[in-house]
């Protein structure tokens, strides 16, 4: 996971998602800096305008928990 604060400190990361087709899910498309939620979503609209969204969403990298990860022990599944 990284952290939502810049080392400026003015800045937050953000992670962006999008889906090209009702049918699909969102996938994560890339992460953006931003001092607000505002221009968060301004600029993910910007940077990534090269495909028609039919969804497109941010959320600061932080807010994220992580369910498994190498710190955390245990497996996904049925085993």
């Amino acid at each position: 996971m990284t952290t939502s604060s810049d080392q400026t400190g003015s800045n937050m990361t953000f992670e962006v998602f999008g889906r090209d087709q009702l049918e699909r899910p969102l996938s994560h498309i890339g992460s953006i800096q931003a001092p607000n939620q505002d221009l968060a979503v301004a600029r993910a609209r910007f940077m990534y305008s090269e495909r028609k969204w039919v969804e497109l969403c941010v959320a600061p990298s932080d807010s994220f928990v992580a369910c498994l990860s190498p710190v955390r022990r245990g497996s996904i599944g049925m085993a």
